[in-house]
């Protein structure tokens, strides 16, 4: 599913999209594009609000930290939440519908 065109997406930085029922959040990272779950395990916050340094993702309600490549939780990576497939064609971010689960979830 095409969720924006890649200029409206900056390296460091995060928009929302609605997959079906589920709110995603899609980040650029150093010009690679990843997605995962919008909510917070812990306190049901936006990670797309949260601050992303690399590649770790801060909530901005109670500052655990998400790998935005895995879903996993820093310092607790049988805790993620779920991943999907993001990429860059022609200029435009698509995010598949479908999550990726792998290992154990939320």
């Amino acid at each position: 599913m095409e969720v924006a065109p890649l200029e409206q997406l900056a390296c460091g930085s995060a928009i929302l999209c609605a997959l079906d029922h589920t709110v995603v959040a899609v980040f650029n990272v150093d010009g690679h594009v990843f997605a995962v779950d919008d909510l917070c395990v812990r306190c049901g916050s936006s990670l797309a609000a949260g601050k992303l340094v690399g590649r770790l993702v801060t909530c901005s309600g109670c500052d655990w930290q998400y790998d935005v490549g895995t879903g996993c939780v820093r310092g607790v990576p049988a805790l993620c939440i779920d991943t999907f497939e993001a990429k860059i064609v022609d200029g435009r971010v698509l995010v598949r519908k479908t999550a990726k689960r792998i290992g154990r979830r939320r």
